[in-house]
């Protein structure tokens, strides 16, 4: 599952592009290197992988998450101009954030939480893809030892990311209960940060590689980048999506999670715990009962996700108004349905807490 093979040098590649012509061909190699295209990204986005395989993705991608300012460091300490030493350190910032608590690898951590991981197995690194390492480490290499030019054209992947982001984040949020808009908080700020990177580094590598020579580097070094990306996938499609077996150095799933008594004592605190009989359910601001009339199916909206309710489960929320407590709601069931109240209760109780802990119900 190797990405397609470089293009061939040919007589037309020794000629020396314009500035436009060069921003064309790295935007090419994008369309078709770039790692939104692979395999596992789209079981991802489309809600096809389970919890564990979502896991394993989130531990992984740590590793190149908490290697991207160190790489930046190392492109930093290349450059003898200082005006451009002051735009690249923001990337730095970005990462590593201004004080304890801030920053991409601190949002990348909360993700990785958000799964169930504890932050304590993450940052070990434990239970990474030998492969995963391998690749990030490469890349870290590939900065410190080829030119300026070909360590800031490597960067330009971030001219590919707004669109995978926003395919990531409405596909997950949409397809995966468990993920929230907390959860995938890192990627708000990329929205920006990425385009923003992108534009000095392509300005960069259009002034900079001025010869057939230098472009083909500059092309090169963000086709291997892109390899460096979709390795990492390979690794992770392999392992834990095609038919095999999980390296025994890799991790498996049950390691490093947080213990099930204290998330629910996490979900608990954030309103979402267990709901008991005298307990007042209602539903969240911007979560609504609706009715869907081209499928003739009630659904629960909430924000950028649609939950699909059979019957019993719309009897129950029509009672759901913020001022009955769950065996009040009970009772008007069993008096409607001419059935045992405690029976009920206990049947309620279950969805009620199902839905409690997808957040799209609270007391």
């Amino acid at each position: 599952m190797t990405a397609p093979f470089p293009t061939p040098v040919t007589d037309e590649s020794q000629r020396l592009l314009s500035p436009d012509e060069l921003a064309a061909a790295l935007r090419d190699i994008g369309a078709r290197r770039y790692h939104n295209l692979h395999p596992f990204h789209r079981l991802l986005h489309d809600g096809k992988l389970n919890k564990d395989q979502v896991r394993a993705w989130a531990l992984n991608r740590y590793y190149y998450q908490a290697m991207i300012p160190i790489k930046d460091a190392a492109v930093l300490a290349r450059m003898e101009d200082a005006s451009l030493r002051r735009i690249w350190r923001q990337r730095i910032v970005d990462h590593d954030g201004d004080a304890p608590g801030d920053g991409g690898i601190e949002r990348w951590l909360k993700l990785a939480e958000g799964v169930g991981f504890t932050r304590d197995y993450v940052e070990s690194t434990q239970g990474i893809l030998s492969a995963t390492r391998f690749s990030v480490d490469a890349y870290v290499h590939f900065v410190k030892e080829r030119s300026l030019l070909e360590a800031i054209a490597s960067s330009l992947t971030e001219m590919f990311s707004p669109t995978i982001i926003s395919e990531r984040v409405a596909g997950m949020l949409k397809n995966y209960d468990f993920i929230t808009k907390d959860t995938l908080a890192y990627f708000d700020k990329r929205l920006t940060q990425a385009p923003r990177d992108a534009d000095f580094a392509l300005d960069y590598v259009q002034q900079h590689a001025t010869t057939p020579q230098l472009q083909r580097q500059a092309m090169a070094a963000l086709t291997f980048k892109c390899n460096v990306l979709w390795t990492q996938l390979d690794a992770l499609y392999f392992a834990y999506v095609a038919p095999g077996m999980i390296p025994p150095d890799a991790w498996t799933p049950g390691t490093g999670l947080v213990p099930e008594a204290a998330a629910t004592t996490t979900a608990q605190a954030a309103g979402t715990g267990t709901l008991g009989p005298h307990d007042v359910p209602r539903l969240p601001r911007g979560v609504r009962l609706r009715h869907d009339a081209v499928r003739d199916q009630h659904v629960l909206l909430a924000p950028e996700r649609t939950f699909d309710l059979d019957a019993n489960a719309v009897a129950v929320l029509e009672y759901v108004d913020g001022t009955r407590t769950v065996r009040d709601i009970a009772g008007l069931l069993a008096e409607k349905f001419t059935a045992d109240r405690a029976v009920i209760e206990a049947d309620i109780l279950v969805m009620l807490n199902d839905l409690a802990t997808k957040r799209v119900l609270e007391r």
